[in-house]
């Protein structure tokens, strides 16, 4: 679990923050009927976090993100009562792309390069991406209930992708989906290696080693 990274009252004594109630429950403000500045003020932050998140991961501190949002620290812990839910926003926002793009790739000719492309767009995304890589690494791909539906439509869209790919005698047949998020997340943890052009050319290896032992193999 992530450390609230909050500052002292006193620190965030000003109009933004006056009267805002700890929100216990895990959600945002987002979930209640918002004002036109509230919708616009929240989607400079998922904007934002998204930048800042891919570039530093969860190390990075509310405060680098407010300030590219260009709005004060109170006004994410508005909407956001702790990094954590801002992450999880974030990484919510990232799955429900993914699925989007898996919906589509779904109805492609070929199933076996349908899911090879799924798999080789979430791995490049992941390596450049250190918020990718910290979800998969601390399990942030696990959401709370809350997200679940969100979590199981990923998963589902996953799958639908493997299932096709495997009737297709283009995937083995002997794994699953979990499988397949455990293999992503090993090939994560490479990616978490000083970045440098070694570092690329050793996980595009894997990578090719990863897809050639996912292929079906006709004995």
């Amino acid at each position: 679990m992530l450390n609230k990274e909050r500052s002292s009252s006193k620190t965030y004594n000003t109009d933004e923050t006056a009267n805002v109630q700890p929100n216990n429950s895990g959600f945002s403000d987002s979930e209640k009927p918002m004002r036109a500045d509230a919708k616009q003020n929240r989607a400079q932050i998922l904007q934002a976090a998204h930048k800042i998140f891919a570039e530093k991961g969860l190390s990075a501190p509310i405060s680098e993100i407010a300030h590219q949002a260009g709005i004060g620290v109170g006004t994410i812990y508005r909407h956001f009562p702790t990094k954590e839910v801002l992450f999880d926003a974030v990484n919510i926002s990232y799955k429900q792309k993914l699925t989007e793009e898996a919906k589509v790739l779904i109805n492609y000719i070929d199933p076996g390069k349908a899911f090879f492309d799924f798999f080789s767009l979430i791995m490049e995304y992941g390596f450049t991406n250190r918020a990718v890589r910290d979800a998969f690494r601390i399990g942030t791909f696990r959401v709370r209930m809350a997200t679940s539906g969100v979590l199981l439509e990923f998963q589902s869209a996953c799958a639908d992708l493997l299932t096709r790919a495997q009737q297709a005698k283009a995937v083995r047949e002997d794994i699953d989906v979990m499988d397949l998020f455990a293999l992503m997340s090993g090939l994560l943890m490479v990616a978490d290696e000083p970045d440098d052009v070694s570092n690329k050319s050793r996980f595009n290896q894997l990578m090719s080693v990863v897809c050639d032992g996912l292929r079906y193999k006709n004995t």
